[in-house]
């Protein structure tokens, strides 16, 4: 009997909170909704690292940025490196990417013996095809200002891309006629910035929200310094509230933009391999703050940066349930390698969750997970560990912690990180945070990142090396729909 197939479906910055699911009254997302309804659901999910490289290469490989040695979009995931992707192939299956993975380098593939539609961002560190992609709105697609005012109702590159992502997955399932098991990935950039919708569904948010995050200046200045110094790199100090509003309501008509795709995808997922054959995935890189606590897109431990949404279905082999327990992307690679029969990889920083899919068991308690993170935006390397019902964020170079009690403060409003009646619990999570990793040490690393970049952009500008697998669309479909 044939193995079953397996579709893979990764985002880009999707919040976990904005899915009908999630308790979202206003987001129309019927197709993930259903997912989630007939599907095992991982309520408490976290990215190994808030920013996409270092997330993505943690999820292939299993493994934590401290022990793949990527921590920021500069780097790459040595090829000698083995993927649960490779180990899919070793383990008989057809394993094929449309769109998006963020690979950086060379290597385009990881495992993957076909590819769909290459990379909307640059395939080389120092490599910059942003006014190429987006015209008027470079920059647009990142952590700074114009971000935020370049934002609303219109069209953008991200819309297109996705487009035609979907597009190519659903040709190749029309059209494939290989006789194994498929593993097919379908890499999203959607609900990633530039935030700009389609109009219509643009107007339909913008009208709708109620409850919005609220700018206040002079919240700001109590937030731990680490988190003052992040608004001062990225220039946030003239974020207004109606800057809060439009991006919200592009970010969520984005993601019901990215439901309809979902949705298409599904469809030929019936018509072709059967869903009863198929495990369908459904999981995002990272989150997005879209304006809570006055943080926008993600590199920080706020629960809307570094909680991810992550669903497994197949409804006549696991019955669906939420589990509220603590789970990681890490724990992906080997319980797919585990469910499919392929051979394991030598280490995993995360588990296998087979056990909790298949029966009424849940996640242990006492389980914690890891992320870190030491991006090139000025801010000082981190790390967080979530234990229970606390998150416990490092910031190298700080005296002070930042504590939250996020199952009785899910809003992530009062930080217990100075609590002297929190103390002990403080010390116990952090002894445990040190043995995965060293400030000072992930402060000199970030140094030496620091070098390898700027040699590498000069190398970059110097040969102009052929572009490998990136995705062109036509700039002039970039534009506000502005009355």
């Amino acid at each position: 009997m044939m193995k079953p197939h397996v579709v893979f479906i990764l985002s880009d910055q999707h919040n976990p909170q904005i899915m009908g699911n999630a308790g979202d009254d206003v987001v129309r997302t019927p197709v993930l909704d259903a997912l989630y309804e007939q599907g095992v659901a991982f309520d408490n999910c976290y990215c190994a690292s808030p920013l996409c490289v270092p997330s993505r290469s943690a999820l292939l490989s299993g493994l934590l940025p401290s022990r793949t040695g990527v921590f920021n979009n500069m780097q790459a995931l040595p090829s000698n490196n083995a993927t649960f992707v490779n180990a899919l192939t070793v383990g008989s299956y057809e394993t094929v990417l449309s769109g998006r993975m963020h690979f950086v380098g060379w290597d385009q593939r990881h495992g993957y013996e076909k590819r769909f539609v290459g990379d909307i961002t640059p395939c080389f560190v120092g490599g910059d095809n942003e006014q190429e992609i987006y015209g008027d709105f470079k920059r647009s697609s990142g952590q700074n200002m114009t971000s935020i005012k370049k934002s609303g109702p219109g069209r953008s590159a991200v819309l297109d891309y996705d487009r035609d992502v979907v597009d190519a997955a659903i040709s190749y399932l029309e059209t494939r006629d290989d006789g194994r098991p498929l593993f097919l990935t379908v890499g999203l950039y959607g609900p990633h910035c530039p935030y700009i919708a389609p109009k219509e569904l643009y107007d339909y948010y913008y009208e709708n929200l109620e409850e919005l995050p609220f700018v206040d200046q002079q919240i700001k200045s109590t937030m731990h310094p680490a988190i003052q110094r992040w608004y001062e790199n990225r220039n946030l100090e003239a974020v207004t509230q109606e800057d809060v509003r439009r991006i919200r309501a592009a970010y969520y008509a984005m993601v019901e933009y990215m439901d309809t795709l979902i949705g298409e995808l599904m469809e030929a997922i019936d018509q072709t391999l059967g869903r009863e054959n198929t495990l369908v995935v459904y999981g995002s890189d990272h989150g997005d703050n879209i304006g809570e606590h006055g943080l926008f897109w993600k590199t920080n431990f706020y629960e809307g940066s570094v909680r991810v949404p992550l669903v497994l279905s197949k409804p006549d082999t696991f019955p669906a349930r939420r589990i509220k327990g603590l789970s990681s992307l890490l724990d992906l690679a080997p319980t797919l390698l585990e469910f499919t029969g392929s051979p394991g990889l030598p280490q995993y920083d995360g588990i296998s969750l087979m056990p909790y899919l298949g029966g009424g068991e849940d996640i242990p308690e006492d389980r914690h997970v890891i992320a870190l993170c030491s991006d090139i935006k000025g801010d000082e390397p981190s790390a967080m560990i979530r234990h229970k019902q606390y998150k416990l964020v490092q910031h190298a170079g700080y005296e002070d912690y930042q504590l939250f009690d996020v199952a009785n403060d899910p809003k992530e409003q009062d930080d217990l990180g100075t609590s002297e009646q929190h103390a002990q619990t403080i010390a116990d999570m952090a002894q445990i945070l040190d043995t995965y990793w060293d400030p000072r040490q992930a402060q000199e690393e970030l140094r030496k990142s620091k070098i390898h970049f700027s040699l590498m952009k000069r190398w970059f500008d110097t040969v102009q090396p052929e572009l490998v697998e990136e995705w062109r669309g036509d700039v002039k479909n970039n534009y506000l729909d502005l009355e």
